[in-house]
């Protein structure tokens, strides 16, 4: 099966790795989504599975967009990327974002979650 990773996806379940190891980890880096993106194409890729990951600055624009109950776009410690808005929480981005993935892609993102290393909180 071939798979299409958007970056609402991988920003959602950055975050929510993030927040299940700490409630107050709310930012992930532009930088780490890259890395995070990565590990979970590796995982998938070791599994058979094909699958593209969709990040283009013009994507970023959209999910600010399309979201923007959600995520708002930040610098914090000079490291740009997304912060998950004040009233969201792990529940709303399981909710919003995780419902409709592949068990295959779900577990690529659970298993890839050691690659988020601690950043600044906002």
């Amino acid at each position: 099966m071939c798979y299409r990773i958007g970056i609402e996806d991988l920003v959602a379940n950055a975050l929510i790795e993030r927040l299940e190891k700490d409630d107050s980890m709310r930012f992930v880096s532009y930088k780490e989504l890259e890395s995070y993106g990565a590990e979970v194409i590796s995982i998938l890729s070791e599994n058979q599975e094909n699958v593209t990951l969709i990040l283009s600055r013009a994507d970023t624009y959209h999910l600010l967009a399309d979201f923007s109950d959600f995520f708002e776009e930040k610098t914090i410690a000079d490291s740009k990327g997304i912060e998950l808005k004040e009233g969201k929480d792990i529940s709303s981005l399981s909710d919003r974002f995780r419902g409709y993935l592949p068990l295959s892609v779900l577990l690529a993102f659970i298993e890839a979650k050691n690659i988020l290393s601690s950043t600044p909180r906002a």
